[in-house]
């Protein structure tokens, strides 16, 4: 009997080593997963312009980032000027040795599967960003300390995302985001882009907004990706003027005039030396 019970541990134990090999070298997207090859998890705000942040959970320029243009992108996104698409990349490894970069960017890719809280994605990324180690401190590299800061979302610490946590489920993810980047020659994290139109099979370029090395203002970055939303709106030119059969006719609408307000935005950004709070983070839960 007991050498039975050996041969079962055995058999498991070669099992689990094979899902986990599956795991590191196959990818798995996240629930909802968007853009070219679903490498991003997006926030929508309904709008023809994409901005594609490249970030790095274990970076301080990444936390530097947030702070300084975090609230101006949700304030975008909830005026429907712009979507956001949030890709996680795992460079500060490469650079500081470890692994905290990918194993954080794994669980955000695990937060983002769960189906409640439907904001956990944001939420857990705002405690990583408010709890990130020094650079040299490769504390994210614990899938335990992962685990124990998801406790400050309130329920998302379930087995599965535990499960998720610990198998690795997106690893591949993150590292096909940050080869992807790399080969885009668009520069390092973090970064922020610019794409209007496009779709995920034949996505539009993208513009380089604002980089670790390329700053912008917040009014300047509202005045951009405003005139890009407005630019890419329907005119009255664009509608047909054939009446439909059924008694409708289409209505022509004027050009739209940017529904944020400079002045408004340029408060709304926050201030560099203060951390992000979870209650200031957006929801990346679609909602088309």
């Amino acid at each position: 009997m007991s050498g039975a019970i050996v041969v079962v541990f055995v058999i498991a134990g070669l099992i689990g080593s094979v899902v986990r090999s599956n795991k590191e070298s196959q990818l798995q997207l996240p629930t909802a997963a968007a853009g070219p090859s679903g490498l991003a998890v997006p926030a929508y705000g309904h709008a023809p312009v994409t901005l594609n942040l490249y970030e790095d959970m274990r970076d301080p320029n990444s936390l530097k980032f947030e702070n300084t243009y975090g609230a101006t992108l949700r304030q975008l996104v909830a005026s429907g000027q712009a979507n956001i698409y949030y890709r996680e990349t795992d460079g500060i490894d490469a650079s500081q040795g470890g692994s905290g970069s990918l194993q954080a960017g794994n669980a955000l890719g695990c937060a983002q599967d769960s189906a409640k809280p439907t904001n956990a994605f944001a939420d857990y990324r705002a405690v990583l960003l408010n709890d990130q180690p020094a650079v040299s401190d490769d504390a994210f590299a614990s899938t335990t300390h992962l685990i124990d800061l998801s406790k400050k979302v309130k329920d998302l610490d379930t087995d599965v995302f535990r499960a998720c946590v610990t198998g690795g489920d997106h690893k591949v993810w993150v590292k096909d985001s940050t080869s992807l980047l790399k080969s885009s020659g668009l520069g390092s994290v973090p970064l922020l882009t610019m794409q209007i139109g496009g779709t995920a099979k034949d996505p539009a370029p993208e513009t380089v907004l604002a980089s670790a090395t390329q700053s912008i203002s917040t009014k300047d970055l509202i005045a951009r990706v405003t005139a890009a939303a407005i630019a890419a709106s329907p005119t009255a030119s664009d509608m047909p003027s054939i009446p439909v059969t059924n008694g409708a006719t289409p209505q022509a609408s004027a050009t739209p005039s940017a529904t944020a307000s400079t002045s408004t935005s340029a408060k709304a950004a926050t201030d560099p030396k203060k951390k992000p709070t979870a209650s200031g983070s957006p929801s990346a839960s679609p909602s088309h």
